[in-house]
């Protein structure tokens, strides 16, 4: 792939040089690349689809911001340790019209965008002067590689709904949908939400068409891949009935199935024995790069965003404080706001809301403090039965978990790690995704880089924040070593379709039509994230109404008797998708109800604008027919 990359890289920068500037595609220039003489050849076609298919690895995309600083932060999937940048306003749920990262990604969504167009037009011109005969073929060759360009300008179009209003009505994107020609063209207004989904809509439904039979190479666009993205976006156009029939056709003929759990619960981490899957209907290509450092260097075959919300894990090696080693005495029980066992493996700046936890079903307690070991052997190596400290559970005698530090008391309890896995492995209270998307801290195995075993932990900035839980990511994470130690380029395979998702949106398609085959769907999903097939009806853990009480602790959470939402948002957990779901049902001062707040400051629920993201600062100065969304107007 990594070959792929650099000419693809290449090439994409001629692509950039073409539709950018108009005196580049002056005939007289004859050395220039242009309509006329490129692509000549099918093997100049496929570099431009290349260049196309890898557009969604993008530093806005999936090279590095998508996830940690944009869409978790938007569903509180993360919090932050810190307060950074202007990460801090998307937490809020109001996002300033400066971020860079939601600036970028505006960029790479149309970047992407005339990518495609590019390619588009490059087939076409290509099939007018250049196609051979066999080419011209329905079905063949032209048409795979026009069903992939169709499919990733849909896809674009797909990731940058956020910027779109709920309201189908309301102010949508603009569509391109070839290269402009003039200044003119290049300043297109926004059109509205309906009649942005039914653009991705119809790209989707041709992509569908054009790769019809073509599965076999996984790493681009299928047919199943292309029919997926459909059904999700008739879903979220509300066109319930159009989805129906796309949903169950891909059920039905895709091939595909849900995995055994022996293989979900290991699919997320970089292991291609498990990627590419049977239940796989659209991933993303991950490789480590040892050669470029993160995704600063443009297209890589490995991806960055890991880095940000890599896992803090306990340091074996941790000096005792003012370096006395032999000195116990010197080293009483620690005050909160004293020493920090853990060290980074990336950036760490994200980690799991606590909220989130609560949801999963966990009810235990906050991480211990620390206190010396009196059984520490100065002489022996460091290891988890030899550290230089021992942890003191919490005795809570304050309800609130807000309350001062002062109202908490502490004991030995050397049984505290047993106790939290023996509560985390009981599944008549806690989900066991819970185990897959998160690492606790001072409880769950992390390795080093050394290949020795520690112990996931917390930030250091939290040491004063004994009410915070701080568990860490883990779906899509490194378990065997640091993100450092793979050059923070993530090997894990990024899904953007699988067949999970694809039930439960079919059930939530037909659950007022047909409850029960709906519930059905539900549990074959539940079922196996408990360890049965999914298949199995005897499993003593399926839902027997939409309406069952969910793992969520809190009552009043609106989840807690909404089995659909709850296993969309269980089952999906950290994979970018719950956000779109908030639009689609509009639950959002539900969900700001419900994780109220973050690092860096209450949650705002102000209506609609807290479903969409603003137009950049500078795409409006760039382009005056550009409207801003909802009440960000005002600060235009």
């Amino acid at each position: 792939m990594k070959n792929l990359i650099i000419h693809t890289s290449i090439i994409a920068l001629a692509f950039g040089l073409l539709i950018s500037c108009e005196d580049f595609l002056n005939p007289e220039q004859k050395n220039a690349i242009s309509p006329d003489n490129f692509p000549t050849s099918i093997e100049q076609v496929q570099l431009q689809i290349d260049a196309c298919n890898l557009g969604i690895r993008s530093v806005g995309l999936y090279a590095f911001y998508w996830h940690p600083m944009i869409i978790y932060l938007l569903d509180h999937t993360s919090d932050t340790y810190g307060s950074y940048d202007e990460r801090g306003s998307s937490m809020r749920n109001y996002t300033d019209i400066d971020n860079r990262y939601i600036t970028q990604l505006w960029m790479d969504v149309f970047k992407n965008v005339t990518l495609a167009n590019t390619a588009l037009q490059g087939i076409e011109n290509y099939r007018d002067k250049y196609t051979m005969p066999s080419e011209k073929e329905p079905g063949g060759i032209l048409d795979y590689l026009e069903g992939q360009a169709l499919f990733d300008r849909a896809l674009a179009y797909w990731h940058g709904q956020i910027f779109c209003e709920v309201n189908l009505d309301g102010l949508g994107l603009p569509i391109i949908d070839k290269l402009p020609s003039g200044y003119t063209e290049m300043k297109a207004e926004r059109k509205t939400t309906r009649e942005t989904y039914d653009f991705m809509i119809n790209d989707f439904t041709r992509a569908a068409e054009l790769l019809n039979g073509n599965n076999t190479d996984k790493k681009v666009p299928t047919e199943w891949a292309a029919k997926a993205m459909l059904a999700k976006s008739l879903m979220q156009a509300g066109k319930i009935s159009e989805a129906v029939p796309v949903l169950k056709n891909i059920i039905e003929k895709s091939g595909k199935s849900l995995v055994p759990f022996n293989t979900y619960e290991k699919m997320w981490y970089g292991d291609p024995a498990n990627e590419f899957n049977a239940e796989s209907l659209y991933e993303l290509d991950q490789t480590t790069n040892l050669t470029q450092n993160g995704p600063w260097g443009g297209y890589t075959s490995g991806n960055g965003m890991t880095m940000v919300f890599a896992p803090w894990s306990m340091n074996l090696n941790i000096r005792f404080r003012n370096g006395n080693e032999n000195k116990p005495e010197n080293n009483p029980l620690l005050q909160p706001y004293d020493i920090n066992t853990s060290m980074m493996g990336g950036w760490g700046n994200n980690y799991i809301h606590d909220a989130n936890i609560r949801r999963f079903g966990y009810s235990g307690m906050p991480t211990p403090r620390r206190t010396f070991n009196p059984n520490y052997d100065f002489s022996s190596s460091r290891s988890l039965d030899n550290y230089p400290y021992m942890f003191a559970d919490y005795n809570l005698l304050a309800q609130n978990l807000k309350d001062s530090v002062d109202k908490y008391n502490y004991y030995l309890n050397p049984n505290y790690r047993q106790e939290c896995l023996s509560l985390k492995n009981d599944k008549n209270q806690v989900d066991p995704r819970l185990m897959i998307c998160t690492g606790q801290p001072l409880v769950d195995i992390f390795i080093a880089d050394d290949g020795k075993q520690t112990y996931y932990d917390k930030s250091g900035e939290l040491n004063n924040h004994p009410e915070v839980l701080g568990f860490e990511h883990r779906k899509y994470t490194n378990t065997q070593g640091t993100e450092a130690k793979i050059n923070y380029s993530s090997a894990a395979n990024i899904y953007i379709a699988r067949l999970a998702d694809i039930y439960l949106l079919y059930a939530e398609a037909i659950k007022d039509s047909d409850p029960i085959t709906a519930l059905e769907y539900i549990n074959k999903v539940h079922r196996r994230a408990y360890g049965y097939d999914s298949n199995d009806k005897d499993c003593p853990y399926d839902y027997t109404s939409l309406t069952n009480r969910t793992k969520t602790i809190d009552p009043i959470d609106h989840l807690a008797n909404d089995v659909l939402k709850y296993e969309r948002w269980a089952e999906l957990f950290a994979e970018g998708s719950w956000w779109f779901d908030i639009r689609r049902w509009k639950i959002g001062k539900q969900e700001a109800d419900y994780y109220k707040t973050t690092r860096v400051g209450d949650i705002l629920f102000l209506g609609d604008d807290y479903y969409v993201q603003p137009v950049p600062k500078i795409e409006l100065e760039r382009n005056p027919n550009l409207k801003q969304s909802g009440s960000y107007s005002n600060v235009r």
